[in-house]
């Protein structure tokens, strides 16, 4: 069978009309799971799970497990579900994969037998046993790429999400909810829940999300370069203190500065040679984010270029103080910060 999509899945367990193997993947954990979910519901009746539905942990179970239930008939229901999540197929030998070939091209007609890469990334294109288990999977079933959403389907749900709990959300509103908290469903959905619940029934303004979203990790060290490039020192130190006390790991938290300080550069460049911020994009990979392109723009205008670079090196030195020292990680971060608030004034920093 070819590869099938989200509409196609929504037909199976709408019309409880499913494949007999399905193999389900992708960078977006929040559909995964939820369609899983969904097949499991609408296959199996859940007064009789305890007999028909069959799930496995795939670093734990053997195929012979995987087999034995994937042969059983279902008890008083229609089909008999076994989910295995996170098999490793990239580790398996010609054995297993042999083993695999023999239970999935001799289903019976009652087993929905999935395979759930939730935690598990698969690259086709760089690791040929991929390519040959998606082959395999579709020879026999089929294979659903649950990738994230494009920027534009998330405004959509958003809108079609707010309108569904009686309240009102613009398209403008639903992309500055989208910059704060980033592109994971799951977080959205959370936060588009809370959001509702106070707007009560009414509009949902971007004062609401500017009070109440929770920013992600990301967004939060994005500000903290804003705060440092714009001079406002002591909120600088605030919002390291916070993303420390919260947790966050230090190597993470550079890390989102080189990323930061690398969209500013960008901007600069592009600025500098009288483009656009953003068609910076355009050679970068920015996929639904070019946003950052033009806020950054915002930042380099305050910032010299060749202070720019510098604050790259202090950043890569920092990168690798972190990942191979013994000395708090919080204070090199601290360190870090002085550095960077230094060379944004111009002034000399020794690195």
């Amino acid at each position: 069978m070819p590869e099938i999509f989200e509409n196609d899945i929504k037909l199976h367990i709408k019309n409880r009309e499913f494949s007999n193997l399905y193999f389900i993947y992708g960078n977006e954990p929040y559909l995964k799971d939820f369609y899983v979910n969904k097949i499991i519901e609408k296959s199996v009746n859940k007064d009789f799970s305890m007999f028909n539905l069959h799930v496995f942990d795939g670093e734990e179970s053997t195929l012979d497990d995987v087999a034995s239930c994937c042969e059983s008939l279902p008890m008083m229901d229609e089909h008999c579900c076994v989910v295995v999540k996170d098999y490793r197929f990239d580790k398996s030998g010609e054995e297993d994969r042999k083993h695999i070939e023999m239970i999935i091209s001799d289903l019976p007609e009652t087993t929905v037998l999935v395979f759930w890469m939730q935690n598990t990334e698969v690259d086709a294109k760089k690791n040929d046993k991929w390519k040959k288990t998606l082959n395999l999977m579709n020879k026999y079933g089929s294979t659903i790429l649950l990738d994230k959403k494009t920027r534009s389907a998330l405004v959509k749900l958003l809108v079609s999400g707010a309108n569904k709990r009686d309240c009102t959300l613009s398209s403008q509103n639903a992309e500055y909810l989208i910059n704060l908290v980033g592109d994971d469903m799951n977080n959205l959905l959370n936060e588009l829940e809370k959001l509702c619940f106070f707007a009560d029934k009414s509009e949902i303004t971007k004062n609401h999300i500017e009070t109440l979203a929770v920013r992600s990790v990301s967004v939060r060290v994005f500000d903290l370069a804003t705060d440092i490039v714009q001079g406002r020192n002591e909120k600088a130190f605030e919002v390291l203190k916070t993303l420390l006390s919260q947790k966050e790991e230090p190597i993470n938290i550079n890390s989102q500065l080189i990323n930061a300080y690398v969209d500013i550069y960008r901007a600069k460049v592009f600025i500098a040679a009288g483009e656009r911020a953003d068609g910076a994009a355009k050679y970068y990979n920015y996929q639904n984010k070019s946003f950052r392109l033009n806020n950054a723009a915002r930042d380099a205008s305050k910032i010299d270029i060749s202070a720019i670079r510098v604050c790259l090196e202090i950043l890569a030195q920092a990168d690798n103080k972190l990942k191979s020292s013994a000395v708090n990680k919080g204070l090199i971060l601290e360190q870090t910060i002085v550095k960077l608030i230094l060379a944004a004034n111009g002034e000399r920093v020794t690195i």
